[in-house]
């Protein structure tokens, strides 16, 4: 079976999709990525994704450039060019998209709803959960249980 975006949103184990405002500082943005341990957040209005804002837009747009993230909307700050996958889009080909983007995060996007992001983090760990099951499953095998 092809593990697909929607399969890897649903293994997260959450519903939740953590959002800002884009007139929201950087500094509000932060604060709940720090609350949440994420290390990204949507920025959302009125329903529609308009950027995503990430711990390294903060270190490239707010500390190198000696900005105040409390004096910085996330409008500022957000990412306005993030890849996107569909909930069919497979594991492989989410993998190349955050690597040709060289951006952690894709969207997961059904018509023009955001249903979730799934970072580089949230694939590796499904691979080395899915690699444990095999190798559980080869050792049973091997050992005729």
């Amino acid at each position: 079976m092809t593990t697909t975006a929607q399969n890897l949103l649903q293994s997260k184990g959450h519903e939740e999709i953590y959002s800002v405002k884009p007139d929201q500082t950087t500094y509000e943005a932060l604060q709940l990525m720090a609350a949440k341990e994420i290390g990204a957040v949507a920025v959302m209005e009125e329903g529609q994704l308009l950027g995503i804002l990430t711990e390294r837009d903060y270190a490239r747009k707010i500390v190198l450039h000696g900005r105040a993230s409390r004096h910085t909307p996330v409008f500022d700050t957000m990412n306005r060019d993030y890849p996107t996958v569909t909930p069919e889009t497979s594991l492989d080909q989410c993998m190349r998209k955050i690597t040709d983007s060289r951006f952690r995060y894709v969207a997961v996007m059904e018509e023009n709803t955001l249903l979730g992001l799934v970072s580089i983090g949230d694939i590796v760990k499904h691979i080395i959960a899915q690699q444990k099951a095999s190798i559980e499953h080869l050792e049973r095998y091997i050992s005729g249980i």
